[in-house]
């Protein structure tokens, strides 16, 4: 399992106020009994609002090597896209590789990996998943260079007007597309990780794309680049995204 994203700490004994059954002539009210230290231990050890993450359904083998007589295996986290290496040896994680099957072909091999703790998984090759992970990386690193590019020009803006350069009219227009209703059918939460969220998010906006024209895709693309202009730290791309393709679905061109 993955390390815990959120823990609830729970204090040990709950004190609450009570002055049921007391009358009017009491001076000294009778102090509430605290609860015995282990009525909350249930909740600690298994939080309600703990996300665990399985490490089985995040991890990609994508890359064998022989360095000498050392077998090195390279994994990619799809959750964030990182790069790991393990080998027989227990690397900087406590991660080792136990045992490694068909290592002459990635496509076919399998690989078992102990985890710190003692869990064993196996992880394999798949094509699809890495280049779907490096793509949403990309869009990410994407991003991040928007914002810098923002930051330069609101940092160097000199004249009259915002740094954006984008009308008033159409700064009002995105305004309102961004309050409209995402679509029932876009569901990128449904996912159990990022990978998978991703994924959603991607086949609804080809899906609708799909039933565009190419004057419509044309607007599209014209409103989301003013988007990324005007609000380059916007908090959720894909949910702006998707308000733009509604909004454009709707119009009669």
């Amino acid at each position: 399992m993955r390390c815990k994203l959120t823990t609830l700490a729970i204090s040990a004994s709950l004190a609450l106020p009570c002055t049921c059954g007391l009358s009017k002539d009491s001076s000294h009210p009778p102090l509430p009994t605290s609860l015995p230290e282990d009525t909350f231990t249930s909740l600690v050890e298994s939080s309600p609002f703990t996300r665990l993450l399985n490490l089985s359904d995040t991890l990609v083998l994508s890359g064998i090597a022989l360095l000498g007589e050392t077998q090195v295996l390279t994994i990619v986290d799809t959750e964030d896209g990182s790069s790991i290496t393990v080998s027989e040896q227990a690397n900087e994680r406590g991660w080792h590789m136990v045992d490694i099957k068909n290592p002459d072909s990635l496509e076919s091999a399998t690989a078992s990996i102990s985890f710190e703790g003692g869990e064993i998984i196996r992880v394999r090759y798949n094509k699809e998943r890495l280049a779907l992970t490096h793509k949403r990386m990309g869009y990410k690193a994407q991003a991040r260079a928007q914002i810098a590019k923002a930051k330069e020009k609101a940092r160097n803006h000199t004249g009259d007007g915002p740094a954006h350069g984008v009308s008033q009219q159409q700064v009002s227009l995105l305004n309102r597309i961004s309050q409209i209703k995402l679509p029932e059918g876009y569901r990128p939460g449904d996912g159990r990780n990022a990978e998978e969220s991703h994924r959603l998010h991607q086949n609804f906006v080809q899906q609708r794309m799909a039933q565009m024209s190419a004057v419509q895709k044309g607007q599209v693309g014209q409103l989301w680049q003013q988007q990324v202009a005007v609000n380059p730290q916007m908090p959720n791309r894909g949910a702006a995204f998707v308000r733009i393709l509604e909004h454009v679905s709707r119009s009669k061109n």
